[in-house]
């Protein structure tokens, strides 16, 4: 079957989302986020995300990795290059492994998952929950978001249908 695991790359907070597409739906793998302290220096904070997604990608094995498209505020160009670097680990880490990496606009996310491209927060986690069956409340917005991704990946790729 075929796997993808969704990536809502930030400093602080990386999430990740691992969906598998079955023969009717999907299966939510694994979720979460991976976090980095503020305190520690950059070069550190940027390994910590690296080799934490390294052994995501080693032990999900996923045959696509989905990242949210870019996008930034003027107002906070260090926000910019910090959020650059991290998407430049994540991209080292997929091309290690010879992982393809699909970039996906915030607005196409929101629009597969609820059909509008303005839908809130809450309204795309309880999409996302809905279609992957998942009971518990998703705790993190970060590894909601990276589910979502995942789940967009494999829809736009015609591996997934609800």
């Amino acid at each position: 079957m075929v796997k993808a695991i969704g990536i809502d790359p930030g400093l602080a907070m990386t999430g990740f989302g691992v969906v598998e597409a079955l023969l009717r739906g999907g299966k939510a793998c694994d979720w979460g986020t991976i976090r980095t302290e503020a305190n520690c220096p950059i070069p550190l904070r940027l390994k910590t995300i690296y080799d934490g997604l390294k052994g995501l990608l080693d032990k999900w094995k996923p045959n696509l990795l989905v990242l949210e498209e870019v996008f930034v505020l003027k107002q906070f160009p260090k926000a910019a290059i910090l959020l650059g670097e991290v998407r430049g680990v994540i991209y080292l880490a997929a091309q290690e492994m010879d992982i393809p990496v699909a970039e996906v606009r915030p607005t196409e996310v929101k629009s597969a998952l609820t059909g509008s491209g303005r839908a809130d927060k809450e309204q795309m986690k309880k999409a996302i929950r809905q279609i992957l069956r998942i009971e518990n409340p998703l705790k993190s917005s970060h590894a909601g978001d990276a589910l979502a991704l995942a789940l967009t990946g494999l829809s736009r790729n015609e591996n997934f249908h609800w």
